[in-house]
């Protein structure tokens, strides 16, 4: 059986009813983690789902289906982008590595080794979440504003279809709530749906955390 969370990590787990968590070693959550997840108030995980260089990650649905067995209400999905790949190819293989029964959200995350130029890169971004779009995923946004500005070269740049998703920041000052977001918005967002406030975080649940999450 599990140690108990810290005292930290209990406290943000009973404060928020609305905790997240993302693994840093996806391929190694067993059930057992999953239920101790459930039992110290995540109610949120989100691993990757498709990967820039790793494509489709064969080990998602696994996990959905061992969160969702172990009582977890949300389950999302990431995938982690650049240019280099046409947005049909990107979006049929995270389809592919979806279970059937996927019924989350899948948040596009950013590298910051873009090949086209700045001012071509939101356009390639919408063709993305238009194609994904069609085939039926519910999609939103995964940055930070250093990575948004180094990635479109304006902490502002946006569009109609960026902005019309909802925004999940991250903003790493262990505070579970969104009082922060007036100086770490980046975008056109009035207000974001989701913020990673705390970083790689050792032995929850015995396991490795890349990121907790407020929502």
């Amino acid at each position: 059986m599990f140690k108990k969370l810290s005292l930290i990590a209990l406290f943000f787990a009973l404060a928020s009813a609305n905790l997240g968590v993302r693994p840093v070693f996806e391929e190694q959550i067993t059930l057992d983690n999953f239920e101790c997840y459930a039992q110290n108030g995540v109610s949120l995980v989100f691993t990757t789902a498709w990967d820039q260089y790793l494509g489709a990650i064969p080990t998602f649905a696994d996990n959905y289906h061992r969160a969702k067995t172990a009582g977890i209400a949300n389950y999302d999905a990431v995938i982690n982008l650049n240019d280099t790949l046409l947005p049909e190819d990107i979006c049929s293989q995270t389809v592919h590595a979806l279970p059937s029964d996927f019924n989350g959200r899948v948040w596009i995350s950013f590298y910051f080794d873009w090949s086209r130029a700045i001012g071509q890169r939101m356009n390639y971004l919408d063709s993305v979440v238009q194609t994904c779009q069609k085939h039926g995923l519910k999609m939103g946004i995964y940055s930070d504003v250093r990575t948004w500005t180094t990635v479109f070269g304006n902490p502002k740049a946006t569009s109609g279809t960026v902005q019309s998703l909802p925004l999940f920041y991250e903003n790493y000052n262990d505070d579970a709530s969104f009082s922060d977001f007036s100086s770490a918005s980046f975008g056109a967002w009035a207000a974001p749906t989701m913020k990673g406030f705390t970083g790689l975080t050792l032995g929850f649940c015995s396991t490795v955390l890349r990121v907790k999450s407020f929502f």
